[in-house]
């Protein structure tokens, strides 16, 4: 099975590279780290796990909001006629547009969840890095 795979994986780096992806691909265990980031990026992209969303702040201001909420600042009777023709003739007129909004809305929110986990695969390997230089280059590490 695992010759499969890495048969599976060579094709597509291939593909990859043949299709003008960076030529840096043209390295398979380059190639093979790449993967590997991008796995733990999509097996960590968990929501609670990423920390990018917390930066942002409120999540209301940047998140999209798919859900419909009949409203009207008026009042009484008119407000009542108005929500009712929304609700029983606009809505069903716009049903698939919705529909159709929502699908990608929620495959957007998929796609930006594991850009935010890529970023901080990337982020914390950084830091890693250059802790690791930082060490390497003081005075008491050189003794």
């Amino acid at each position: 099975m695992s010759e499969l795979q890495a048969r599976v994986r060579e094709r597509l780096r291939q593909e990859l590279v043949h299709s003008g992806a960076s030529s840096a691909f043209a390295d398979p265990a380059l190639f093979a780290e790449v993967e590997r980031l991008l796995q733990r990026a999509l097996a960590s992209s968990d929501a609670r796990a990423l920390l990018l969303p917390e930066l942002l702040g409120d999540p209301e201001t940047w998140r999209i909001q798919t859900a419909i909420h009949y409203q009207s600042h008026r009042g009484g009777a008119i407000a009542s006629t108005i929500i009712f023709i929304k609700r029983r003739l606009v809505m069903p007129l716009f049903r698939w547009f919705f529909e159709y909004s929502h699908d990608n809305f929620e495959r957007q929110r998929r796609v930006n969840q594991v850009l935010f986990a890529c970023v901080q695969e990337l982020a914390a390997e950084t830091a890693r890095l250059r802790q690791e230089v930082r060490e390497g280059s003081s005075p008491a590490a050189r003794t």
